[in-house]
Formats: structure tokens, C-alpha cells, sequence
């Protein structure tokens, strides 16, 4: 035998049952460990927390496997922490009393576990030895009807073993080959998992002080590793706490590969910082919501449909929350059927993609204590959703049950114009990020996917085609309301066409569209190709005065209210009034002669020209300026200053790193080294 090294051969076996069927017992003679280490739960005789034993399995195929068993309560009381044990198991050991049969908590463990996603274990009918032996025992046995017990489950073709506490080492062995056999698949199905595994997460099951070494926090890692001395944090809570020491069955490692049973001693940690329902995670491993869709599936054996808003109890994780179910395109999901719904929390919760979760009846409903439902995560953190759209519903269904490539583009469908970065969609779906990654690739080589912006957003074709019509629409529109403008903001274009969107996103398909020729640059605004801005010539005596003062001002230009009064009393002989000065601003901003700096301030062209040929010229040999060396050369105030230097960062003729510091860019030092003009004109 040889212990493995390989993280596939790590298995987690759940023991589940009815209360008082001998599931301790069982696990007392398989490992020699003790799971009732409460003086509660020794002095009542039954389970009240989860309890956990190592065991080392030989297998068939010659390596050992070191597994963990976990000890879940029978009780019906204690079916919550029943389901917290239950999650993250490779395999279930469900044990039936040969002198009680097949009793209620049987039925639900089985059915919670069928919820979870588990899909093998095998049956013990335990206390053989009141049946006693011959032909007698097996016809009581028989009469247990453990195939009715298991029928349509995954259960159903399961090895049924026989046990018992008298002459244990008569059952023990072939309990132990059967479990090895279990075992043996689960390893064989983890082999050959491609790509880079995903961050390290862990729903904490259990926190306790240990004198001498700090907090200690338990739990069945469900994936990725983790290293003495890496930080680690709390979702809820986003406290980070550095690892001072992992234990894995029993005796401290320097690293952990999920999945499997682990204790991790946390520094700086308190056990009151780590409740129940928390998941200890690599930074971003999780998403903590109050709000996520779901492939939710009604047990045949539920008493009745689940309604709209119907409140129920989660149990995902180890956290238990309240919340209220809403089935999407259909008004009820009824008893053996399954459906797209979204559910609401009451408290936000850690939520992973593809996690399981369990809904039990809650204290305001008939079916409180009973668990009658459950499913998977399809989008962690969903938005809101007109209740019977058959575009969700149908891109929801294809989530739950498409191929990668169907799973990652109607998440991104669903995300609707605003899109997801490659990040929130590894957030968003099950896949493994190499894999995630040869997905994207495929789907955006095909234009399934289009990007836009940076860091790059992935989009839906047909979102994106709408955000462009929204565009084209809302710039029509400006233009009408705005004759005699010859341009259009981008941030402006963008909130008036999609005021949601993010304004990365917005500039984004603008720059696009002026590529494609959809719309036009027209300074450092956009236009629809062939607008013509209606101007409103002034006489000559405005314009000559508006070219005056503006060529006076030069660097430090005045806004357009002062501007445009000073003009007024100028020319106040000629009873020109401020509706014909504002026409001859307009004018020049169109043709060109004067442009708009930091807003609401009007600056001749030419000393913009002249600034920025300046700047260059200085600065050609320079690896780079500071904000005071530029004052220093152009001799102005800061208010007039910044908006200089963000105009020339606009042009393109100079660009600021994120130190504050600027330099010339190549384009603009090769014109000037051809004597030609920096700004390209």
C-alpha cells in the first residue's frame, strides 16, 4: 500500500440517516474515532453536530485513498446541520436500521443528497444482529423494501452491506472493500480535469478556539489550494486573515489541494468572526449576492407546487437564509418538475456558480421542517427579471442544460448592453479557466461574442446592435434639438442614449462606429456622416470682435457668459444684442476658429495651435514633464493650466502616466521633426 499524492484520490464520505440507527457506531468501529465529542451528545445518546473520522482505503487498482467521514444528525431537529455536512461529499453511506426499516429521515438524507448533486454510496442496514441469521433474516429483510427506499435515485443500484456492532470485524471488511470501490470511481472521474484549477473556497462548517494555537476553522474545501501563509477571506465579511497552519486528516501540511475535509488556523482570526454560513476564500472566489438564478427542482414527494414569492428557507453552503422563491415564465413549479426561478434573500450570502442548494420549509409556511425542493446556481449574481419573459426563460434553460459554449454566451445575453468582463463571466458560469478561456475564443472567433472597451467587456451581437441604434437614434435627436452645433459630446451621447450603461462601455461603441463610419469625429466630438450645422452668420463687427478677444486672451480664455457680455458692451453703439454674439460663437466653434476648453470656456483655435507646437518643441528631448514644468513654460494660473494639458492628453499630443507625469507622443515628435503640424491637421 502507497499512500497517493495525486489531490483526485482526497474522497469525502457523508453518513446519513435516521436518528438512533447506529451511524456513529458505525463510524466508531471503522476508524476507532469518537464522533459524538459533545458531553450533550454522549449523555442523550444522539448526534447534535457534525462529527468527522479519517480512514484509509485500499483499493482494487493499488493505491490507497485517504478519505474522511462525515457524521451527520439523524434527527429531524437537526437537518440543518445535516445539509451543512452534506455539502461538498463525493458520496453518501446511508444507513437503515434492520429493526426500525426505512423511517422519514432516511427518505429526506436521501433526497437532500439527490439535491446536492452526490451521486454514489452505498446502503448499510445496520443491527443485523436482532434479525438474527438463515432464511428467516433475509425474508425480513426483504420486507424493509430498501428498493422502494431508493428507487429513481442514484441510490438505486447501489451495494447493500449489512452491519453491526456485535462481531464488527465480521461486517467491517466488507463495508471497507465496498467503500473502496466508491472511492475508486470518484477518483477515476476527478483524472484528467484539464486546466488551471479554480481560486480556493470552503464553506465553513465549524469554528472553535484551540488553546495555544488560535481560531480553527473546518470545512470540505469544494476547490483550488492553499499554502501556510497565504491570506484567505471572509465572504460574507471580506475580512483577510494570513493561514498560520493547515491539518488534513490529522496532521499538519504546508499545502492543500481541494477538494476534501480541512482545518485551517487562521491568525488574527475569531471564532465569532467566522459564523455559520461563511465561506473562506481566495480573494474573488466568490460572489456575495442577494439575488441569483437557479435550475430549481420540486421533489415528487413535495405536498404541493411552489408558488411565486413564495418565502422558503436556502440552505446553500453552510448558511441557512430565508428568502423568497419566484418561478420565471411559469406561476408555479409543481411536485417532480423542474425550472428556471430566481431567488431573493433576505441576507446576502456567499453564491458560487453550479454550487447546490437545498429549500425547506420556513416558519411561515405549512411545510415548515420539510425540505421540498432544490437545485443549482446558474448566475450567481442575477439582475432583476420581468417575470414572464421567454427570452430569459429560454436562455436560463439553456444554461442549466447546453453545451459550454450555449452556457457562456446566454450569460453574457442575459447581462443585456452593459456586458461582462472575462472575470464575471468566470464568476458567472462552471467552467475552469482554461477552459472558459478556449470558450470565449471560440464564440468571439464565430462573432458570438463581440468585445468592446478595455479592459475588454464581452457582449451579445444583438445587444450590441441595439446600444448602436440607441446611438444612432439619440444623436439624430441631439442634432434636431442642437442644429447649430456641428458635434456631440461622447459622454453626453452616451447617457442620453443609454443612461444604465457604464460610460466606458458607451465611448467604446462610439469609437467603434466612427471606425465602421456609422458616425463621424468632427473635433473632439461625433456626428452623423453628412450633418451640416446650421449656422447663424453674425455681421463683421461681431466677429472681428469676437476674433479680438479671443486672440487677447490667448492662453487664459474667458467663459462664454463673459465672453460673450464683454462683446455686448463693446459693440453697444450698434445695439447688437447677446442672442447675435452667442450665433457668432457658435460660428466660430463650427468652422473651426475657435473651440471649447474644460466646458464652458471659448479659446481661439489658433493659440491652441501655437500651445501645443510650443509644448512640443520644449519638450522633444525630454523623457518626460511635470504639471509645474509645463506652468512654468506657458505662464498660466491652474485654472486655465489643466484644462491645457488635458486638451493636448485629448489631441494626442501628449499622454499622462499614472504617476502625473507627461510625455510627447511619437506621432506628435515625428511631425514636429518634420516641421510639420503636431496636431495633424
Amino acid at each position: 500500500m502507497h499512500e497517493p499524492t495525486n489531490p483526485a484520490s482526497a474522497v469525502t464520505f457523508g453518513v446519513a440517516g435516521h436518528v438512533d440507527h447506529g451511524k456513529t457506531a458505525m463510524v466508531r468501529a471503522l476508524t476507532g474515532v469518537e464522533t459524538d465529542r459533545l458531553i450533550e451528545e454522549q449523555r442523550r445518546g444522539i448526534s447534535i453536530e457534525l462529527g468527522f473520522a479519517p480512514i484509509t482505503l485500499q483499493t482494487d487498482q493499488g493505491y490507497a485513498v485517504r478519505a474522511a467521514l462525515v457524521d451527520m444528525p439523524g434527527h429531524e431537529r437537526f437537518v440543518r446541520r445535516m445539509i451543512a455536512g452534506a455539502v461538498g461529499i463525493d458520496a453518501v453511506i446511508l444507513v437503515v436500521a434492520a429493526d426500525d426499516g426505512v423511517m422519514p429521515q432516511a427518505r429526506e438524507h436521501l433526497a437532500i443528497c439527490q439535491l446536492l448533486g452526490v451521486t454514489d454510496g452505498i446502503i448499510v442496514l445496520s443491527k443485523v444482529d436482532l434479525l438474527g441469521d438463515g432464511q428467516e433474516a433475509d425474508e425480513l429483510l426483504e420486507l424493509l423494501d430498501l428498493a422502494e427506499l431508493c428507487a429513481g435515485s442514484f441510490l438505486a443500484d447501489a451495494p447493500i452491506l449489512r452491519f453491526s456492532t456485535r462481531d464488527e470485524a465480521r461486517w467491517t471488511t466488507d463495508l471497507r472493500l465496498a467503500m473502496a470501490d466508491v472511492a475508486a470511481r470518484v477518483v477515476q472521474r476527478r483524472i484528467g480535469q484539464p486546466g488551471r484549477p479554480r481560486p480556493f473556497r470552503m464553506p465553513v462548517d465549524r469554528a472553535f478556539h484551540l488553546r495555544g494555537r488560535g481560531t480553527i476553522v473546518t470545512g470540505t474545501a469544494a476547490s483550488g489550494s492553499v499554502r501556510v501563509g497565504d491570506l484567505l477571506r471572509t465572504a460574507p465579511g471580506a475580512e483577510t486573515y494570513r493561514v498560520r497552519s493547515l491539518e488534513r486528516h490529522g496532521s499538519d501540511v504546508e499545502s492543500f489541494d481541494a477538494p476534501g475535509r480541512l482545518a485551517v488556523n487562521l491568525a488574527g482570526a475569531a471564532v465569532s468572526d467566522l459564523p455559520a454560513g461563511t465561506v473562506l476564500a481566495a480573494d474573488d472566489a466568490v460572489v456575495v449576492t442577494s439575488r441569483f438564478d437557479a435550475w430549481l427542482a420540486v421533489l415528487p414527494s413535495a405536498p404541493s407546487a411552489i408558488e411565486r414569492r413564495q418565502r422558503l428557507v436556502v440552505h446553500l453552503g453552510t448558511a441557512t437564509v430565508a428568502a423568497a422563491v419566484v418561478p420565471l415564465g411559469t406561476a408555479t413549479i409543481a411536485p417532480g418538475q423542474a425550472g428556471p426561478s430566481q431567488i431573493h434573500l433576505d441576507t446576502p450570502i456567499a453564491v458560487a456558480a453550479g454550487e447546490r442548494f437545498v429549500l425547506r420549509g420556513s416558519h411561515l409556511d405549512a411545510r415548515f421542517g420539510q425540505t421540498v425542493a432544490g437545485g443549482r446556481v446558474l448566475l450567481p449574481d442575477a439582475p432583476r427579471h420581468r417575470l414572464d419573459d421567454p427570452d430569459v426563460v429560454a436562455r436560463l434553460t439553456a444554461v442549466a442544460t447546453g453545451d459550454d459554449e450555449a452556457i457562456v454566451a446566454n450569460v453574457v445575453a442575459l447581462a443585456g448592453q452593459n456586458g461582462l468582463s472575462a472575470d464575471a463571466i468566470g464568476h458567472a458560469v462552471d467552467l475552469l479557466p482554461d477552459r472558459l478561456d478556449r470558450v470565449i475564443s471560440k464564440l468571439a472567433g464565430r462573432g458570438a461574442l463581440r468585445k468592446l472597451g478595455q479592459p475588454p467587456h464581452w457582449i451579445a451581437p444583438a445587444a450590441l446592435a441595439a446600444l448602436e441604434a440607441q446611438l444612432l437614434s439619440a444623436a439624430a435627436a441631439a442634432h434636431v434639438a442642437a442644429s447649430s452645433l456641428p458635434a456631440i459630446d461622447p459622454l453626453a451621447l452616451g447617457r442620453r442614449a443609454a443612461p444604465w450603461l457604464v460610460p466606458m462601455l458607451a465611448t467604446a461603441a462610439i469609437e467603434a462606429m466612427v471606425r465602421r463610419g456609422a458616425l463621424v469625429a468632427v473635433g473632439q466630438g461625433v456626428a452623423l456622416p453628412g450633418f451640416i450645422a446650421q449656422v447663424d452668420v453674425a455681421r463683421p463687427s461681431v466677429r472681428a470682435a469676437l476674433d479680438d478677444d479671443l486672440v487677447r486672451h490667448g492662453l487664459t480664455p474667458p467663459t462664454r457668459a463673459l465672453l460673450c457680455a464683454a462683446i455686448v458692451e463693446r459693440l453697444s453703439r450698434e445695439d447688437v444684442s447677446e442672442n447675435e454674439v452667442e450665433r457668432g460663437i457658435d460660428a466660430m466653434l463650427n468652422t473651426g476658429a475657435a473651440a471649447r476648453l474644460g466646458g464652458d470656456t471659448v479659446i481661439a483655435s489658433a493659440a491652441l495651435v501655437a500651445m501645443a507646437a510650443a509644448v512640443v518643441a520644449n519638450f522633444a528631448d525630454h523623457d518626460g514633464f511635470s504639471t509645474g514644468d509645463l506652468k512654468e513654460l506657458l505662464g498660466v494660473t491652474r485654472k486655465h493650466l489643466i484644462p491645457l494639458a488635458e486638451w493636448m492628453d485629448a489631441q494626442r499630443v501628449t499622454v499622462r502616466d499614472a504617476a502625473g507625469r507627461r510625455r510627447i507622443r511619437a506621432r506628435a515628435l515625428e511631425a514636429h521633426r518634420a516641421g510639420q503640424d503636431v496636431l495633424g491637421h
